[in-house]
């Protein structure tokens, strides 16, 4: 029969999943290094993170990302840039650096014979980089065309004003963007001092994935790293979240949609209630079949990409929901996610509908630990926040196990809409008088 709908097949028990675990060593120089065999194709995946110092000056604010471009762009040892980067060719791999507010990464893939090599070239990137000095200028100019760019966009608005509601404007975390006049000032010389301070073998952790010879990997390492200096600038005490629970608006005139990040405090990462948390998430904002998802995007029509977060910095956890919606209904966009939240405090979720959001859950995780790359992601993840690997093995089990009221009680516990703070960018004179109409929304503020 045309357009008729086939039956839902039933969901089928979750078999007990296990990975190999991992290996964890520990140079005497105070660097670790994890490895774990997985996937079937000969490559060898290669990931040195160096936990950040943080700095606490506004001024320095994409310092670390200076100096990582500078370092991707330079050489190291008797390398130069080129030579650098003909010499990971030659192996079949490439040097990838970036930096956020938690690393320094250096990453690459090579197959699986020319580990000895990568390991060699890797050591020389991160012990003896080179920092030419005809690049600072271009790369500190490209970092100010970025800005540039950045700056207009209501998408980049919103997130800033919801850092710096969260963290406050001198927090290491509070700014996604620096200001200009301090961006002009970088050179060379920046790079060097903030790489000497930032290098040190006892805030890095090598983790390496996929086919490999053990045996290979315990020689290279030791060999190429043991002799890294420690003594870097030690780790600073980043300090709490400040929490402004203010509406905060951005004014883009004409702006045909608004950029909406609203969000509260919630608990760090391996706390007794995280699981639920998560899965709470998924169920509300977090998935494409989320609550929010399909009461402002399938019903109303108001946006074509709501979604949800759990985001995470040591020592903190938010959970952020987010949406682009036409300027005309962001009032009422706000209203129905509101209405969602109060929902789910009050009323659980039925049965069904929590075990297909389980089901989810549980294959994105047997995805996440079954793929070499994302599994090193999930390690990065769980040592960032000292969350023990023992855990994992008793991750399905907690998440099937989770009942109705479990979802009910996390999120009349976590989500109360009291104390958001919410940040929005769009055309001030189109959508303020509508918003002073949702109940419950926080004091509103003008961004200048």
């Amino acid at each position: 029969m045309s357009g008729a709908l086939l039956p839902r097949p039933e969901l089928g028990d979750i078999r007990p999943f296990e990975a190999n675990p991992r290996e964890i060593n520990k140079l005497d120089n105070g660097m670790e290094v994890s490895s774990f065999a997985l996937g079937r194709a000969p490559l060898v995946f290669l990931r040195l993170n160096i936990r950040n110092h943080r700095v606490f000056n506004r001024e320095s604010i994409w310092l670390e990302r200076f100096s990582a471009q500078y370092l991707n762009e330079g050489g190291a040892g008797s390398y130069d840039p080129d030579s650098l980067a003909r010499e990971f060719s030659s192996i079949g791999g490439q040097l990838h650096i970036s930096a956020d507010e938690a690393a320094t990464t250096f990453s690459t893939t090579v197959p699986s014979e020319n580990l000895s090599t990568a390991l060699n070239l890797l050591g020389l990137a991160v012990k003896e980089p080179t920092f030419p000095e005809q690049e600072a200028e271009r790369i500190r100019d490209n970092l100010l065309r970025e800005l540039e760019l950045s700056l207009d966009q209501p998408q980049v608005a919103a997130a800033q004003g919801f850092r710096n509601l969260v963290y406050g404007d001198d927090h290491h975390f509070g700014n996604l963007l620096p200001k200009r006049e301090y961006l002009q000032e970088f050179g060379r010389g920046d790079a060097l001092n903030y790489w000497s301070e930032q290098q040190s073998a006892d805030r890095a952790h090598i983790y390496v994935s996929g086919q490999f010879d053990r045996e290979v990997l315990v020689n290279e390492v030791e060999s190429n790293f043991s002799n890294w200096k420690v003594g870097g600038v030690a780790l600073g005490d980043l300090g709490p979240a400040v929490w402004n629970h203010k509406t905060r608006l951005f004014n883009r005139d004409q702006a045909e949609q608004s950029t909406i990040y609203m969000g509260l405090p919630v608990i760090s990462p391996g706390e007794s209630d995280w699981i639920a948390l998560e899965v709470l998430n998924a169920l509300l904002g977090g998935s494409f079949h989320s609550r929010i998802t399909l009461n402002i995007r399938e019903d109303k029509g108001y946006t074509y990409s709501p979604r949800s977060a759990l985001l995470t910095q040591p020592n903190d956890g938010i959970w952020l929901q987010m949406a682009d919606v036409t300027t005309d209904v962001t009032a009422a966009a706000i209203k129905e996610i509101l209405f969602e939240i109060s929902r789910i405090r009050t009323d659980p979720p039925e049965l069904d509908e929590l075990q297909d959001i389980k089901q989810y859950m549980v294959g994105s995780f047997i995805r996440q630990m079954s793929e070499p790359v994302s599994r090193m992601g999930h390690f990065v993840f769980s040592d960032l926040h000292g969350i023990s690997d023992d855990e994992d093995d008793h991750y399905i089990e907690q998440v099937m196990n989770l009942q109705p009221e479990d979802i009910r009680r996390t999120a009349e516990t976590y989500l109360d809409p009291s104390r958001f703070s919410v940040s929005i960018a769009g055309d001030i004179d189109r959508i303020k008088d509508s918003l002073s109409s949702v109940e419950g929304l926080s004091p509103f503020e003008t961004a200048t």
